[in-house]
């Protein structure tokens, strides 16, 4: 029950988070507005200015994910642990000596 609460919520903060790019990059394109208006506190000019801010964070957090998954990457591939594991038992020494 709880998985399934769960993906729901991940679902409806990915339509969430969707919607607000599409409906930030629909309002961000007025920017005639900011230059027109002489109002000082216009809710438009503040929703405007509002989806510009979450269109150019979105655009940054894009980029820094995908440079984060970059240099795991190349970073993963660089090195490779390689696991050697040395028997020291009782009979793992009774088996060299025999051979």
């Amino acid at each position: 029950m709880n998985k399934k609460v769960l993906k729901a919520i991940i679902k409806t903060m990915i339509v969430i988070f969707c919607v607000s790019l599409i409906f930030s990059s629909i309002v961000s394109q007025d920017e005639h507005h900011l230059e027109t208006c002489h109002d000082e506190h216009c809710t438009v000019c503040s929703m405007i200015q509002m989806a510009q801010s979450i269109i150019s964070l979105s655009v940054a957090i894009i980029i820094c994910a995908f440079v984060g998954f970059l240099i795991y990457f190349l970073l993963s591939r660089i090195y490779k642990e390689e696991k050697v594991f040395v028997l020291e038992s009782l009979v793992f020494q009774k088996v060299q000596l025999n051979e």
